[in-house]
């Protein structure tokens, strides 16, 4: 009786399995782009001034962000944004903390419907924000503006074409949407241990398989 041949293939088919449980994580890349359209509109955003506008957007899978971005007028300085996400709108006030880390702010060269000139405006991450799939909102406010005129957060396109605002009759839902992007990572599904075995299983299944054939 001949004697199996346990290398070649099967030896294949578990490296195979094991590339997969090492496949790296995918680099960062735009999860969700809103980005300012010239000439669009801008609107009067700060927690401690009672204008607060907020934007939904949508994840299809989980994700770790890592930077968030979005388009205004011209701010003071960085220290001065209060950028905060949450799973519903009333969630923005009450369960919601402000997110940290540094702010970069560039000009665009674009303005918007009243003549200001719009800078994009980036916030880093001091450590990734975990997100699950489904609606996120997105607040900022600006608290640190010392001079005139107040801070404005510019509108985006495209989007759902509705955002939020919020005055003393609470949150109305009214567009346009305003201008965002969401940076990180998608996670990726690691097989299982088990998962692995059954894949080695079905290798070695399958030289058998070819050896009764023969």
């Amino acid at each position: 009786m001949n004697a199996v041949k346990w290398g070649g293939p099967l030896i294949r088919s578990l490296c195979a399995a094991g590339l997969i449980a090492a496949a790296p994580l995918a680099s960062a890349a735009v999860l969700v782009s809103q980005p300012f359209s010239n000439g669009g509109d801008s609107f009067l955003s700060a927690f401690d001034g009672g204008s607060i506008n907020a934007d939904s957007f949508t994840l299809g899978g989980a994700v770790d962000v890592s930077s968030i971005a979005w388009w205004g007028t011209e701010a003071a300085g960085g220290s001065g944004f209060s950028v905060r996400i949450a799973s519903t709108l009333d969630g923005l006030l009450s369960g919601a903390s402000a997110l940290s880390g540094s702010v970069a702010s560039a000009p665009t060269g674009d303005s918007d419907s009243q003549g200001q000139d719009i800078f994009r405006f980036d916030l880093s991450l001091a450590s990734p924000l975990g997100l699950g799939s489904g609606t996120h909102y997105l607040a900022i406010g600006y608290e640190g503006q010392t001079i005139a005129p107040e801070w404005a957060w510019a509108t985006g396109v495209p989007g759902d074409g509705l955002s939020a605002f919020l005055d003393q009759q609470g949150w109305t839902e009214a567009g346009p949407d305003m201008s965002l992007e969401i940076i990180g990572e998608r996670r990726q599904t690691v097989p299982e241990p088990g998962t692995l075995a059954l894949l080695g299983l079905s290798g070695l299944g399958g030289l058998l398989a070819r050896r009764r054939r023969s």
